[in-house]
């Protein structure tokens, strides 16, 4: 937990009062005893947002293989610059893609940050091509390690654009981004293979897609969304574990770290990619379809805040407030921001923390799943 204030509401004023309501609406539940029909959440993961978020990717990712490509045969500032763009793109795609592969070798290639500047230059320099598939090179590919080659690595654009006259950096940025194709590829297909078995998969067990997909959902919002973009940079973590303790921040881990001017932007967007999935808003279009909030409601579960019964579903909504005001006080540019303590981050780690207890204990419990990962910091 963050601070002592919040133990109260979170672990005796948030409680699991009921967790369903005796209804029987004739829906087809499967192997739940709850009658809901998970297969319309299942149906609605695969349909309305993995596919059309992970095929809007693979349309990005060919867009920044191919401005890559033309920057890197005739390297100017309008070439790098749409290079830039593209990746912006990309990484912005990203966030909605990233719960539903998470913690697989896909995601670690495609989005391990801060990159391992040492390895990047050690790949470029090896006198044979390095073996990126061996996880020790996470952070020295993906879209990543294309922010510091396009980025960082010389401190203006007329030096950045000078760098690429070495045929070896030319090999490299070639190399990473179409390995990102490839491996975007290889998603799409691998998934299609098991996508009937996975949307009929809805038991309680922790073996089924429909617990996997909550789990990486909770996974994804409480580790590389509360975690990775607010709590490693900021120092929140370590002020949390230390408080008697003076701890620096830490802005070399923030998101983007070499156009950080976009941090914030693509926290927001993984901000919405968990909003989608809660609500079941469709990727494409925001239409609403079948989510976590309409099984929560089908449920009747209420919690116990400040004393008094509350709907489980009207409370996360009331969080997903709290976190909408602290994300106001945080601006464009977390690197700036997080060069000395900023209660502002501070204040978005807690709302969102909030948010993670509710999800991971009430709703979870709701469901009748167990969480499937360990952690170390009690929530």
């Amino acid at each position: 937990m963050k601070k002592i204030k919040y133990l109260i509401p979170v672990i005796i004023g948030v409680f699991v009062f009921a967790c369903s309501s005796s209804s029987d609406d004739g829906n087809d539940g499967g192997d739940n005893g709850d009658n809901f029909n998970r297969v319309s959440l299942t149906s609605g993961w695969v349909d309305n947002l993995l596919l059309p978020a992970v095929n809007d990717l693979k349309s990005k990712v060919e867009s920044l293989n191919a401005s890559v490509i033309a920057f890197a045969d005739a390297p100017d500032a309008n070439t790098l610059s749409q290079a830039r763009a593209d990746l912006f793109e990309a990484a912005k795609v990203w966030q909605h893609v990233e719960m539903f592969f998470y913690g697989g070798s896909y995601a670690l290639d495609m989005y391990s940050y801060p990159t391992e500047i040492d390895k990047i230059t050690d790949n470029i320099n090896s006198d044979i091509e390095v073996n990126l598939d061996r996880t020790v090179l996470n952070k020295s590919q993906g879209l990543p390690a294309l922010d510091y080659l396009l980025n960082g690595v010389e401190v203006s654009d007329n030096e950045i654009i000078a760098k690429y006259q070495d045929a070896k950096y030319v090999a490299y940025i070639k190399r990473l981004t179409s390995r990102i194709v490839t491996l975007t590829d290889q998603a799409i297909t691998d998934f299609e293979v098991t996508k009937a078995d996975n949307l009929n998969s809805i038991d309680d067990t922790k073996t089924s897609y429909f617990s996997i997909q909550v789990n990486d959902f909770v996974q994804y919002t409480e580790k590389s969304f509360r975690e990775a973009k607010i709590a490693t940079p900021s120092g929140t973590r370590n002020r949390d574990i230390f408080p008697n303790i003076s701890v620096s921040s830490s802005p070399e881990s923030v998101e983007s770290l070499y156009s950080p001017e976009n941090s914030k932007a693509l926290y927001l967007e993984a901000y919405d990619a968990i909003q989608d999935f809660y609500y079941g808003r469709s990727y494409s279009n925001n239409a609403n379809t079948t989510g976590l909030q309409e099984y929560l409601q089908s449920l009747g579960t209420t919690i116990m805040v400040d004393g008094a019964d509350m709907s489980l579903d009207v409370y996360i909504v009331q969080l997903f407030g709290n976190i909408d005001a602290a994300n106001n006080n945080i601006t464009d540019n977390f690197y700036l921001q997080t060069q000395d303590y900023n209660p502002n981050f501070d204040a978005a780690f807690d709302a969102i923390q909030d948010f993670v207890v509710a999800i991971k204990s009430n709703a979870i419990n709701a469901f009748n799943l167990t969480i499937d990962f360990v952690d170390s910091d009690g929530d």
